[in-house]
């Protein structure tokens, strides 16, 4: 197995910009949540459903009602990509890397149960990275309101 330390570089440190993104806007629960199902439902359409979605997607180019429907998606992904542009941003850079990772572990021979869980615990050690900071400079707050519980 060959280092590929620049993709997962690449994903991690995306991961901790992202999170900090999170942290930064005061995210709820609720977005950080979102934020984990992303992580499992990209790494799934790219490793264990790569085959379904491709042929999905490209049955919808074959037909006059899902061409319509595929340059209805692609327009609201450009309006999506104009008013949410940092968001938007974020995403695609994510989306990136992870397909950097994908293709190193194609390269390695990897599986596709052994790329997902690659995919899955890099952009988890990336998360988690970004809570670093935050822990650093409110943990006395944190320790002290667990303390009065």
């Amino acid at each position: 197995m060959k280092s590929h330390w620049l993709s997962w570089a690449l994903l991690i440190l995306g991961y901790a910009t992202y999170g900090q993104l999170l942290h930064n806007t005061e995210a709820s629960s609720l977005i950080w949540w979102i934020a984990l199902a992303f992580i499992v439902i990209k790494a799934s359409v790219l490793t264990l459903l790569w085959r379904p979605v491709r042929d999905f997607v490209l049955k919808g180019f074959k037909t006059d009602v899902g061409y319509s429907i595929m340059v209805l998606a692609l327009a609201s992904f450009a309006v999506l990509a104009v008013t949410q542009f940092r968001t938007f941003s974020y995403m695609v850079v994510l989306i990136a890397a992870a397909l950097l990772v994908k293709v190193d572990c194609l390269v390695d021979g990897m599986g596709d149960r052994l790329s997902f869980f690659t995919l899955i615990s890099l952009s988890l050690i990336g998360l988690g990275i970004s809570w670093l900071p935050f822990l650093i400079f409110h943990g006395a707050e944190i320790a002290a309101s667990m303390a009065s519980l």
